[in-house]
């Protein structure tokens, strides 16, 4: 994001106009604003850059009057999500503080058709970066709002993966959403059931322990962490495009996996082909070690369940390894290799996800012991 009175690279140019505090509106149903003590499940991303969303919409009001919208109704939405509004506690303890300052909302102005962007299938990720904020040291969350002098808004935001993984993340968007679309007014029947941020519902012994060797391991000068900021990816110089399948490819890939006695999901159907087709256009010998990463809700597999209206990460990391070459073999059996190691794992995950709870401290993906090809989400 460029700063105010700046241009940005991306698109032919983007200058921010404004930038405001929000704050969340204190109702009578806003929680106390305590010290949150993060999780194992927090922490585990202790390490990761600001994640980063944009929402494109082709059809919107002028910037000034959607912006007046979306600052009224995001300051009720985080009146039930406070931990956004927070930041991380200046302590040798992973916690989110609250000291009263809200979140930074900019507004932009982009010049040109927002449809330059959003009718492509190949991602202009230079053009996408400059409509994301970036995400202040310490701070968990940033939104910024982009006009187009062609029409259309832009709505991106960053936020710390240590406050929220992505179920999370989205039920505070969807919340903000029906907020402002009811026009900034907090209904009884918009506000839902209360958000649960009480990490201490998690039952694992070993837990703190746990978190205090992930700091070790993945952010050993922490917390000065959260005196550095970086909203940029490492990974920008990749190529990123959208791939549709339809539900005709989706049963096709079921129907190929024919040596499986269980029936396959949609899920592991399509990740299985991801693996599959990443192998082969890394031309890898058959004899080399490749790993599949996804990451499992653990919410309703936890003893007992969180439910779904805790809010924070709980999402463990799984690995499937397997060779090359039995993943590639034709006529089906290679997808089906695929399918049946990835179901059970999800197995796995089913039925105690806390078991290996040991493994999940790796320093470094090369620990894993292979060549790391996806990663995805199983709910």
């Amino acid at each position: 994001m460029a700063s105010p009175g700046e241009t940005s690279g991306g698109l032919d140019r983007i200058r921010v106009t404004n930038v405001t505090r929000v704050c969340p509106e204190i109702t009578s149903t806003t929680p106390q604003p305590n010290l949150i003590k993060l999780s194992f499940f927090d922490v585990l991303w202790v390490g990761m850059p600001p994640m980063t969303r944009l929402l494109l919409y082709p059809s919107a009001p002028p910037l000034r009057s959607a912006s007046h919208s979306l600052i009224s109704s995001l300051s009720l939405a985080l009146s039930r999500f406070l931990p956004l509004s927070g930041s991380l506690a200046a302590s040798d303890e992973a916690e989110i503080a609250f000291s009263g300052d809200g979140i930074a909302f900019s507004e932009a102005e982009a010049e040109g058709d927002i449809g330059r962007i959003a009718n492509h299938d190949v991602y202009d990720w230079e053009a996408f970066r400059s409509l994301v904020p970036d995400l202040e040291a310490g701070e968990l969350l940033a939104v910024q709002v982009t006009g187009f002098t062609g029409g259309g808004l832009a709505l991106g935001f960053a936020f710390s993966h240590l406050a929220a993984d992505g179920r999370s993340i989205w039920s505070f968007v969807e919340s903000w959403a029906k907020i402002c679309r009811a026009d900034g007014v907090m209904k009884p029947e918009l506000a839902g059931a209360a958000v649960v941020f009480d990490r201490s519902l998690i039952v694992c012994p070993s837990g703190d322990s746990i978190s205090r060797q992930f700091i070790k391991c993945l952010a050993p000068s922490y917390p000065l962490l959260r005196r550095h900021t970086s909203s940029t990816d490492a990974s920008a110089d990749l190529s990123r495009k959208t791939f549709v399948l339809t539900s005709g490819n989706i049963k096709s890939l079921k129907e190929r996996a024919t040596s499986i006695p269980t029936k396959v999901s949609t899920f592991v159907a399509i990740v299985s082909h991801i693996w599959i087709t990443a192998i082969q256009a890394r031309k890898l010998n058959h004899e080399d070690t490749t790993i599949l990463i996804f990451n499992a809700d653990c919410r309703d597999r936890l003893q007992p369940p969180l439910g779904p209206n805790f809010f924070g990460n709980c999402v463990k990391v799984c690995t499937v390894k397997a060779v090359s070459g039995e993943l590639i073999k034709g006529g089906g059996h290679g997808l089906s290799f695929a399918c049946m190691a990835l179901q059970e794992e999800i197995r796995k995950v089913g039925e105690n996800p806390l078991e290996d709870l040991e493994r999940w401290v790796m320093c470094s993906p090369g620990e894993l012991g292979g060549r790391i090809f996806a990663t995805c989400e199983v709910t």
